[in-house]
This record gives C-alpha cells, structure tokens and sequence, in this order.
C-alpha cells in the first residue's frame, strides 16, 4: 500500500528587481523604442545605478505566509537608513 505524506505547507522565492542598464537605455531611446512606458530624460539619472532586487523566501501554509529570515527594508525611509549605516 502506497503512503502519503502531507506537507504543512512549501517555500517559495520571490524575487523582484529593476536594472538599469546604461547600452540598452541607449539603444532604445535612440531607436525611439518603448516611448509610451519610458521617460528617456528621467531615466537618465538612474542609468549609473546598477539595481536592486528583493529577493525573499515565503513559506505558505493553508493559514496564510511568513517570511523567512530577517525583514527587508520596505519604504524610502528604511532603504535610506540601510544605506547610511
């Protein structure tokens, strides 16, 4: 006879992030792509910036989520305290 075995819940990773790369940004204002999305003149000023990504993994369970390991700064404010210290 088969057994199965039922699992509480599952851990997923969530990974959201903006990249600023300075040759595509180039290329596609240049070739006049994407215009109705991207503010070319504003986008400038990140275009030395790199990137940032969060990346976090969540275990679910039937009741709900938890974050696992230490939060992650979330607002302005705690990304900028962050980065001072």
């Amino acid at each position: 006879m088969r057994t199965c075995v039922t699992v509480p819940g599952f851990v997923i990773t969530v990974e959201p992030g903006i990249y600023f790369i300075p040759e595509l940004i180039r290329r596609w204002k240049a070739e006049g792509r994407f215009t109705d999305f991207i503010c070319y003149d504003r986008l400038e000023t990140f275009a030395d910036f790199g990137g940032a990504r969060i990346e976090e993994n969540l275990l679910v369970t039937p009741d709900g989520h938890h974050i696992l390991g230490k939060p992650r700064p979330r607002t302005i404010e705690e990304v900028e305290a962050v980065r001072r210290s």
